[in-house]
């Protein structure tokens, strides 16, 4: 083999062991299946571990109220590992879209906060994606 084959023969495999690679990254499973809970009053640790938690702050003096979202409850944490995490997690003030923040799996645990105004605000819902298990919700009454 000459050297120009040689090198055309490198290039090729390079490219598609990028291609191959990026093929790889991108194709994660999503599940956005919407989850309930079998009872609601006695969580399964896997329930518990997929739940949002909220927290709620008081106003600042511009009006805002910090909402804090773990996901996971009773001190059972999701993990965040490279194939199984917590991707997304949105915030509705009565039904209507008002956060959403995305999470990287290994580099990211399934948390977030926002800043919003909720006054008139009746209801506030957490939604918690995994990539595995589903979109887990959880409400607020204000």
């Amino acid at each position: 083999m000459n050297r120009r084959d040689m090198i055309k023969t490198a290039a090729a495999t390079l490219l598609v062991a990028a291609t191959a690679s990026q093929a790889e990254a991108t194709t994660a499973h999503y599940n956005r299946k919407e989850m309930k809970p079998k009872d609601p009053k006695n969580l399964t640790k896997g329930e518990q571990k997929h739940t949002p938690e909220m927290t709620l702050g008081g106003k600042d003096a511009q009006g805002y109220r910090l909402v804090e979202i773990t996901v996971g409850s009773n001190g059972v944490v999701h993990p965040s590992t490279k194939g199984h995490w917590i991707d997304t997690i949105e915030l509705y003030a009565d039904d209507k879209l008002v956060g959403k923040t995305t999470l990287e799996g290994e580099i990211s645990r399934g948390a977030a906060a926002f800043r919003v105004k909720l006054d008139g605000v009746k209801k506030l819902t957490a939604k918690a994606a995994c990539n595995l298990h589903g979109v887990w919700s959880s409400t607020k009454s204000l």
